[in-house]
């Protein structure tokens, strides 16, 4: 089910990895969607520990992360990325090993989709210039399509089927999708 950019609600899924899927070359580790209502704290306490942060502090992780803006705005800074605004169809590209923040002004909240994703197959396609620390805020349009891909990973994933790790490292459209 797509869904549409002024969605309300926080839908998501971290996923288990286990060694084959590592062998694949491409998993991946979070997916999700939420809407930040106006005067809305952020982000939201459901998140696991190793994603939950502090706006003001900010946070390292471990993966990539494509986070791509809907409706709303905020703000985006990295260790590489001077403050910038972000607005719908904007994406945020976020490096492994990278200290970064982002969040929506309170007077606007944001909708927001996410994949953390990780592997050897990401880190060459990074290798030949495909994504760069130098542009992490792209800007990508409001796009239905991009939407769907998006809003069909996290179904996959909720899915929790044996094979969902394939399926899932098959969303490489997403990425196809930003350049």
């Amino acid at each position: 089910m797509t869904k549409n950019y002024n969605d309300s609600g926080v839908e998501f899924k971290y996923l288990i990895v286990n060694d084959m899927d590592r062998k694949f070359g491409l998993w991946v580790n979070t997916v999700g969607f939420q809407s930040i209502q106006p005067n809305s704290p952020y982000p939201l306490r459901d998140h696991p520990s190793g994603y939950y942060f502090n706006a003001q502090k900010g946070r390292v992780l471990r993966e990539y992360q494509l986070v791509y803006i809907t409706k709303g705005r905020g703000l985006f800074t990295s260790e590489i990325t001077p403050e910038k605004q972000v607005c719908k169809g904007r994406l945020i590209v976020v490096f492994p090993g990278q200290w970064h923040t982002y969040h929506p002004y309170q007077q606007t909240g944001w909708n927001e989709y996410y994949i953390g994703f990780e592997g050897s197959i990401i880190d060459n396609m990074l290798k030949g210039g495909f994504l760069s620390k130098e542009n992490q805020v792209l800007e990508v349009g409001l796009n239905e399509e991009l939407v769907a891909l998006f809003s069909r990973a996290l179904d996959i994933a909720e899915s929790d089927k044996i094979s969902s790790q394939q399926y899932l490292s098959s969303a490489k459209p997403i990425l196809r999708r930003i350049v």
